[in-house]
């Protein structure tokens, strides 16, 4: 198990490496373009690119996740090779036909989406991104379960840079403002689709698989009003802050959420690794112990890394932006908890992927969209940028949860949740006593740090570290506890 523990973690390292070089890049523009844009402009800007992410995690309508399910299954390597050119065949057809329709509802779509029909424009750039979005994402998820994560560093760079580079050409020295952000977006992804063709050409061929077409449909069409309902968890914060607040609080919010994407670096380099790692492992008998100890360690390093980034929110933020947007930091706290319990939810959800039963994924996240928007409703008018942050908190945690409980109804596995949940609670509250209670300066940053310590420790001393500590009872698919012989691997299961 340590063998297959140090696997992930290089993955992880690796993958998170590509990422950090690229979300890196997209940080040191924050204080270029909060100098350069008003709030409200900022905010503009980043309701057309969270509106596009919403709608490309739809467009992918779960392929993503169907390719790791069976590429694996394929029996040799020209199935493989079917398999992948088919799912690009679809992404491609997809992508254009919708970006397409995108366009021609352009009109319509600015004025209720952003507010004015004078913002079609931009919403006719983010449309023309959306079928080189998808290629990158696509490019990606091959070279993810095909294991070439250096590959997947250069591109995920080369789209950073050239993106980073196009906005910030665009917006200071041409000074064309909302467009320069959103037009460095489009050649990124353009830039970054085509060599993403050149990287995965060997595992292409002009042979496509019905077969495995309808088989990855068939996996992954519960997908899509799944990524659909976290589409709205991820953008309904936005959305009511645009409708009842201001588009100068949107742009405040965009400086919060560049924290959220922040943790979410940690977060997208762990899924990245660990569902091809999981799938490639299910069958091992050791697999239900492995899986719980991941989520153990994810939870407690998770929301340690969290409780660090909001608790500096402030001091970073008197650095790289100007007084308008530091209204940012509480916010920005709360995001990175949302981040961590999204992080949750892909392990959660394993075991209903192990059990071939995604359609229960449908549910629990409408459940958590709906918490949400609920949430949305109530705080947003009332306490602004905060009142949003939580409402995603809340979103976020209601579909981990949820899909947990499901999970383990269908395909239990030996997590300790409630132990886990305790600790993340924990790490909440330590958070928002060491940003709220905490003094400027020296002091109050000693006082931050002895916080993560005195977090780090309740993990030890509670053995999350330990395979006595973080797995429970051990269990088999969708039955109750194993004989009693085989229990003796672990403690009794939260």
């Amino acid at each position: 198990m340590r063998e297959a523990l140090g696997h992930l973690r290089r993955d992880a390292v690796i993958y998170g490496f590509g990422q950090a070089l690229g979300r890196g890049v997209q940080f040191l523009l924050v204080p270029i373009f909060t100098r350069a844009l008003l709030p409200e402009v900022y905010g503009v800007a980043d309701l057309v690119l969270a509106y596009s992410q919403f709608v490309v995690l739809v467009l992918v309508f779960g392929m993503d996740g169907a390719l790791v399910r069976f590429f694996y299954q394929e029996p040799d390597r020209d199935a493989r090779r079917r398999m992948v050119s088919t799912s690009l065949a679809w992404r491609i057809g997809s992508g254009v036909l919708f970006s397409l329709l995108f366009v021609v509802l352009s009109r319509s779509m600015a004025g209720s989406l952003i507010g004015s029909e004078v913002y079609r424009k931009y919403v006719t750039i983010g449309a023309l991104t959306l079928p080189f979005s998808l290629l990158v994402l696509f490019s990606n998820d091959v070279l993810r379960v095909t294991f070439q994560p250096w590959k997947f560093i250069a591109l995920n760079t080369l789209q950073a840079v050239v993106t980073a580079a196009l906005s910030w050409w665009l917006v200071v020295p041409r000074d064309i403002g909302v467009a320069g952000v959103l037009y460095g977006k489009l050649g990124g992804d353009a830039v970054a689709a085509l060599a993403g063709l050149a990287l995965i050409r060997l595992n292409l061929t002009p042979r496509l698989s019905l077969r495995a077409l309808a088989r990855m449909l068939a996996f992954g069409w519960p997908l899509v009003p799944t990524a659909f309902a976290y589409g709205v968890i991820s953008a309904a914060d936005r959305f009511f802050l645009q409708r009842t607040r201001s588009l100068e609080e949107v742009g405040v919010y965009a400086v919060a959420v560049k924290f959220f994407s922040a943790a979410m670096l940690g977060v997208s380099a762990f899924s990245l690794a660990f569902f091809p790692f999981a799938h490639a492992r299910a069958h091992e008998p050791e697999a239900p112990r492995l899986y719980a100890r991941v989520l153990a360690l994810y939870v407690s390093l998770g929301s340690l890394a969290a409780m660090l980034v909001g608790l500096f929110a402030p001091e970073a933020l008197a650095v790289l932006v100007p007084p308008g947007y530091r209204e940012a930091a509480r916010p920005a706290l709360v995001l990175g908890f949302a981040a961590v319990a999204y992080g949750a939810y892909y392990v959660a959800c394993l075991g209903v992927q192990l059990a071939l039963k995604t359609p229960h994924l449908i549910w629990t996240a409408l459940a958590g969209a709906v918490v949400a928007i609920g949430a949305n409703v109530v705080a947003t008018p009332r306490y602004g940028v905060m009142g949003a942050a939580v409402a995603t908190l809340a979103g976020n945690v209601a579909l981990a949860v949820l899909t947990y409980a499901v999970s383990q109804r269908v395909y239990r596995l030996p997590y300790r949740g409630a132990r886990l949940v305790a600790l993340y609670a924990v790490a909440v509250i330590l958070a928002w006593l060491g940003q709220t209670l905490a003094p400027e300066g020296a002091t109050g940053a000693a006082i931050k740090l002895g916080l993560g310590l005195l977090f780090a420790v309740l993990c030890v001393a509670v053995g999350i570290w330990t395979e006595w500590g973080s797995v429970g009872s051990p269990v088999g698919e969708g039955g109750p506890p194993g004989p009693p012989a085989s229990r003796a691997m672990g403690g009794p299961s939260d």
